[in-house]
């Protein structure tokens, strides 16, 4: 059954059917060929599967974002950072690092991050000086911090399949990102340097301080979500609660851009992407209802014990996979699909289930801006009106954050538990 329906599920990817058709219908198919359940079993495999207070977080941090994006606000985090770290050489690269980091953490979604910094800072760093191929490149690589720091909706995905504590894994990704954050604006100010990209201008205390006077409200959504997080005080759920009602008063009252129809049309986008994700979540439940029942998860783990019983070893040969998986398919879908056959695999070797979570995670985000399948590829290329040829040139250099990134916390996994074991215990 496993074989059938993982062939299944690859023929209609490459045939061009949408991933949840496609894992859906060659589930359901296998079950209705093999049998092993009654086929009034499949409805309850699907509901089981989305029956979970965790997930509930899901629309409302895309309802957060999607607001922030509607009323503009994401133009009030750039200016800030263009006042705090754009002054520099490659200043505006920096400020699209940073915004990245920052609209992540309201957002946490890659996607939604390369629509809204990508829109603003491509053409204002190409109008500063900056090759549009590098302009778009450092967009689409500084879009994966959005899936690793809090409140990523792949962390959340991950908490609600694996049955591993969300709020740990949350802030588990804090301190990978910012190290992901840090290198990409060391390796910018290296490019900006030798290739004499962007202006250097004075840094002005009382800039800084203007659009921090402004932006102040809209920094203060992630600031509620990741406090709130680490002090315990709420659940991510109802962290996303508090984001969403935050959101709506600071844009209504404070910038003044909420009205009815930008309300109906962030409703209306947030119900479409939430719908997207649970409908997937939903129809991968039938397709890790067959790969456990073949025990395939007992398979995979015997034939990795063969090879090594190394941990290192065990967890760098995971990566490699994660990282061609995440080039090919969904990351929603991989880690639906995947947790419950490798999660075996870490616990029976001791490694500690929030670290390999975090892990999980950065791969899958590489592969969202890695070639062919990469989603945040595509929406760079028709964000900034660039080939996808062009893309891979700019952003060729900047990957070396990003697996230099995923090598140091592949071999030193206190990098991700660090903090979780002092805000938690």
């Amino acid at each position: 059954m496993s074989i059938s329906v993982c062939l299944g599920a690859l023929i209609l990817i490459v045939i061009g059917a949408p991933v949840l058709v496609a894992i859906g219908f060659s589930s359901i198919m296998v079950l209705c060929c093999f049998h092993p359940v009654p086929f009034i079993s499949i409805p309850q495999l699907m509901f089981s599967g989305m029956e979970s207070y965790t997930l509930v977080a899901i629309p409302l941090f895309v309802l957060a974002g999607v607001l922030m994006e509607s009323c503009g606000v994401a133009r009030n985090i750039i200016a800030f950072c263009k006042a705090l770290v754009g002054w520099a050489r490659g200043g505006l690269g920096a400020v699209n690092v940073v915004s990245s980091f920052i609209f992540g953490g309201i957002s946490g979604s890659s996607v939604a991050d390369t629509v809204s910094i990508g829109a603003i800072m491509i053409p204002e760093m190409i109008d500063d000086g900056y090759d549009r191929n590098y302009s778009a490149g450092i967009t689409v690589i500084s879009s994966t911090l959005a899936v690793v720091v809090p409140p990523s909706i792949l962390m959340i995905v991950l908490g609600g399949v694996a049955e591993v504590s969300v709020s740990r894994l949350l802030i588990g990704g804090l301190v990978p990102g910012a190290l992901m954050a840090v290198t990409m604006m060391i390796q910018n100010y290296y490019i900006a340097r030798k290739h004499h990209y962007g202006s250097v201008a004075k840094f002005s205390l009382r800039s800084l301080w203007s659009t921090f006077r402004i932006g102040f409200f809209a920094l203060g959504a992630p600031l509620i979500i990741i406090l709130g997080i680490m002090t315990g005080i709420v659940t991510p759920t109802e962290s996303g609660a508090l984001a969403v009602f935050y959101t709506l008063v600071v844009s209504k009252f404070c910038y003044h851009s909420l009205s009815w129809d930008v309300l109906r049309r962030a409703f209306v986008e947030g119900a479409k992407m939430t719908a997207a994700v649970v409908a997937i979540i939903a129809s991968s439940s039938i397709f890790t209802f067959i790969m456990t029942f073949e025990g395939l998860p007992q398979i995979v783990a015997g034939a990795l014990m063969k090879l090594s019983t190394n941990p290192i070893v065990i967890l760098l040969l995971i990566d490699v996979f994660l990282l061609f998986v995440g080039m090919l398919i969904d990351a929603s879908v991989a880690i639906i699909i995947l947790s419950p056959i490798l999660y075996p695999v870490i616990l029976n070797l001791g490694i500690d289930p929030v670290y390999f979570g975090v892990l999980f995670v950065l791969n899958l985000a590489i592969g969202l801006v890695t070639p062919p399948f990469g989603v945040c590829l595509f929406s760079v290329c028709n964000v900034g009106d660039i080939s996808m040829e062009d893309l891979l040139k700019g952003s060729l250099s900047l990957y070396g954050s990003l697996f230099g990134t995923l090598l140091l916390v592949t071999l030193f996994p206190q990098i991700v538990l660090w903090l979780p074991q002092v805000l938690f215990g």
